[in-house]
């Protein structure tokens, strides 16, 4: 059996990387992606729609009134960067909630919990080609300033806590702010590149220039704290990195 599904989301970014990991699961097939929920009703409607996956930010109608507006139909997974919906989205059923920026291990642990509820075997091996593409993605997508952003784990120097958002600063001196804590980006940005030195700062490695003391002297002699408690694991991983001599 093949889940038949809907992709809902203002920004066409965000559209176009859901198209892609749903291309990526066989028991997923896709067939609409739409800007708006009054775009998406036809597809509703026509009762062949298995899954939805609805963000909530959109003009006209947001994803929580098209909630509260369709019966019983397709299984909704939502979409969105803003996570104190998540209580109420569950009030309406949702089976999922999903955070921007989506990894697609995220993505498909939500898609293979609904397989699982509607007794449909996942590959055996899922999508291999999908898991070599998680190893070698080299960029993430943030919101910030009512878009989707794609940013390159490369360009990314540091990134800073600020209150409910995190910063993120780019070799070229652009600063993103996207509401996001340092948890879930610290889980989202490969080990093997970057390292949280401190509560509020994480830092691409590759960066760093000095480490005085205390501090760690970045590109363009920018200073970021060095946490006492994350100073000897620290150092023990810029030893593995070959980047002490």
């Amino acid at each position: 059996m093949i889940l038949k599904c809907v992709v809902v989301d203002d920004e066409a970014i965000a559209r176009s990387l859901l198209a892609d990991y749903v291309s990526k699961i066989p028991e997923l097939e896709l067939i609409a992606t739409c800007a708006t929920a009054l775009e998406a009703m036809p597809h509703i409607r026509s009762g062949k729609v298995d899954l939805l996956f609805l963000d909530i930010e959109m003009p006209e109608i947001t994803g929580i009134d098209f909630l509260k507006s369709l019966g019983p139909g397709p299984q909704v997974i939502l979409t969105t960067a803003y996570s104190e919906y998540a209580i109420q989205s569950y009030e309406y059923g949702v089976a999922d909630y999903l955070l921007k920026p989506i990894e697609f291990n995220r993505f498909y642990k939500s898609v293979n919990r609904i397989l699982a509820n509607a007794n449909i075997p996942a590959a055996a091996n899922p999508q291999p080609a999908a898991a070599e593409a998680e190893k070698t993605d080299d960029f993430l997508f943030v919101k910030a300033d009512n878009k989707v952003l794609k940013v390159n784990y490369a360009d990314i120097q540091y990134i800073t806590s600020k209150g409910a958002y995190v910063q993120i600063v780019t070799t070229a001196g652009k600063k993103i702010m996207t509401l996001q804590s340092m948890n879930k980006m610290e889980e989202v940005l490969p080990p093997a590149t970057f390292f949280r030195v401190h509560r509020s700062h994480i830092i691409n490695i590759s960066y760093v220039n000095a480490i005085e003391g205390n501090t760690l002297r970045l590109a363009d002699d920018m200073m970021i704290s060095l946490s006492k408690s994350k100073k000897d694991d620290f150092i023990q991983r810029i030893d593995k990195a070959n980047l002490l001599g």
